[in-house]
């Protein structure tokens, strides 16, 4: 493979198959190069094979990182600008409290509507094919681009890798080496949306249990604030959506030597005085499940236990079972309006890749296909203005 195209994307992902796309359809020739023997292989497993692709609360507070950053992304694509190019595309959706999804509930379908789109306007899709180094020719004539099936050149390179996080869907960290290679710095890497690792046999006696509570967490004696749901325990500590959603505070947290406790309040939605009022009248029963009872009875005041159930959290449960990365290339070295670097023009870098992650909820999917979007939009309007030329 020794060829010439406008542009090669690194990654046949969310970002990548939604990027080649719209660049195909505005007439570039486009390679899309992907490792693994599948493309949207990650895509298909999100949302436990749902894939909640927006959410209609769409806010700069619903991600970690630059929230100034984030914000200008967020402008240049609303979940509405996103939910209509998706039906442009034959993707019909189904909305539950803000969390939309595929109108069939199957990630599948996006993946295969994303395939069958760039397959319809001509980009092509090279399975089983490792980048090893991009190039730069100069002064700005592109990107030589060295893979384990050959060389390409191009005149844009999009890098759309994904990160480290569910390495058994192919996560890993080759992208930030290509990035770093290019001349960019990356922040250190966390898991995020994944459970977090609790010491303590007792786990095994309330493992299986979901609490209908609030989980936050203390670091070094400091409160940061949590967020109620369904919390599952397991036997070596907690996960479910508030476990996820703090995650990567833990991690970060745990990295730089601070003290990480979780805190478990059982009745959010109680006073404190009616908390302490239904524990005279009926003790622990009927409050949570049975059982906690004996855990909590151990605890010298029972209301204390309820409302703020403390533990020790001593890691997360890796980059194995995260959903996404936290971490990554700095996004002061991007810009948000069209996710060209601002060390190499037309180098482009898109989605997890980047120093943001967003809650749960189609947070990082509206990322990684705003970011694709913008991309489209600026490397698609700079090649019409240089063929004219």
């Amino acid at each position: 493979m020794k060829e010439y195209k406008d542009a090669v994307i690194v990654g046949a992902g969310a970002a990548g198959l939604l990027c080649g796309g719209l660049l195909a359809e505005q007439g570039l020739s486009v390679t899309l190069l992907e490792k693994n023997k599948r493309s949207g292989r990650k895509l298909s497993a999100t949302g436990n094979g749902r894939c909640n692709f927006t959410n209609l609360h769409m806010e700069p507070d619903c991600y970690y990182g630059d929230r100034q950053w984030i914000e200008r992304v967020l402008e240049k694509c609303s979940p509405q600008t996103l939910i209509r190019e998706f039906e442009r595309l034959g993707i019909y959706h189904r909305e539950r409290e803000g969390y939309v999804y595929p109108y069939t509930n199957q990630a599948l379908t996006v993946v295969e509507a994303m395939n069958r789109f760039c397959r319809e306007q001509g980009a092509e899709v090279v399975l089983e094919c490792t980048v090893t180094e991009i190039l730069p020719l100069f002064p700005r004539k592109g990107f030589r681009v060295c893979t384990s099936q050959g060389e390409i050149q191009c005149r844009y390179v999009i890098l759309a890798t994904g990160g480290k996080a569910a390495s058994e869907l192919g996560g890993d960290s080759s992208g930030y080496q290509l990035a770093k290679g290019l001349g960019h710095h990356v922040h250190k890497t966390f898991p995020g949306l994944t459970g977090l690792v609790c010491p303590g046999d007792w786990w095994k006696q309330v493992a299986g249990t979901r609490v209908q509570g609030r989980f936050s967490l203390w670091l070094d004696g400091k409160e940061y604030p949590g967020e109620c749901g369904e919390i599952q325990i397991v036997k070596d500590g907690v996960s479910g959506i508030p476990v996820f959603q703090l995650c990567r505070v833990a991690a970060r947290a745990i990295s730089e030597g601070q003290r990480v406790e979780g805190v478990i309040d059982f009745v959010p939605p109680m006073s404190r005085t009616e908390t302490a009022e239904w524990v005279s009248r009926c003790g622990l029963e009927g409050l949570v499940p049975k059982k906690w009872v004996p855990i909590l009875k151990k605890r010298a005041n029972l209301v204390d236990s309820l409302r703020a159930y403390r533990f020790p959290v001593q890691g997360t449960f890796g980059m194995e079972r995260a959903q996404v990365t936290a971490g990554g290339v700095f996004t002061e070295e991007v810009v948000a309006e069209t996710m060209e670097s601002r060390i190499h023009p037309e180098l482009f870098l898109l989605g997890e890749l980047l120093d943001i992650d967003g809650k749960c909820g189609g947070y990082n999917l509206h990322f990684a296909f705003a970011g694709a979007m913008a991309a489209a939009r600026e490397i698609a309007g700079s090649h019409r203005a240089m063929t004219k030329k």
